[in-house]
């Protein structure tokens, strides 16, 4: 009972500091936010398919079977991640490589599907779907160097994306304010208990 009182009083006496912590918490975030390089990304999507060049039923029913297997989408979904497709796609932007030293490639396989996702992420949102498209083409070109009964076709072309997915201000905000309360009501309650001991 004693300590819901403490905790009441400091509440009490101490809003503005609740208050004044909170305020520094969210203007804090802010600035910081405001300080980060923007991340954008963007994503291509590529469906794994038996390629035209299949001739025969068995040859059909092999490929299907391997796909069923998943180990030749895993193996085309980490064509996007290798150096070398990553140098293929600057040349065929006419770009430098240090030009897309800051752009992170990734792939991955689009659960229960044949599906691969390709994800550019980089300081430019229209160079990084530039280039998320730039390595969706060299993949498709690799894989069909690889493996000849199957072709990597075009699912979805990335286009340039509207905010980044980096800094998240309104989850820094939020994060600021969740401390900034907490530090405040911290700071009340001890600074009521500090005046208690002095009274006492």
């Amino acid at each position: 009972m004693n300590e819901s009182r403490v905790v009441f009083r400091g509440l009490v006496r101490g809003w503005w500091i609740v208050l004044l912590a909170l305020a520094v918490a969210l203007a804090v975030a802010w600035w910081l936010t405001g300080r980060e390089t923007p991340v954008y990304s963007a994503e291509a999507f590529l469906v794994v398919t038996p390629s035209s060049e299949v001739e025969t039923n068995e040859e059909l029913l092999d490929a299907i079977e391997a796909l069923e297997r998943r180990t030749v989408v895993a193996t085309f979904a980490r064509l996007p991640r290798a150096p070398a497709t990553k140098l293929r796609a600057a040349e065929r932007l006419g770009l430098e490589p240090r030009e897309v030293r800051s752009y992170w490639v990734g792939g991955s396989v689009v659960p229960s599907t044949n599906v691969v996702r390709i994800e550019v992420q980089g300081p430019e949102a229209a160079r990084a779907a530039e280039l998320a498209n730039a390595v969706a083409a060299a993949t498709r070109r690799e894989a069909r160097r690889l493996y000849r009964i199957y072709s990597l076709r075009e699912m979805a072309a990335a286009e340039p994306p509207r905010r980044p997915v980096r800094p998240d201000l309104r989850r820094n905000l939020a994060v600021a304010a969740v401390l900034g309360l907490f530090v405040g009501l911290v700071v009340a309650v001890g600074a009521e208990l500090a005046r208690g001991m002095a009274r006492g």
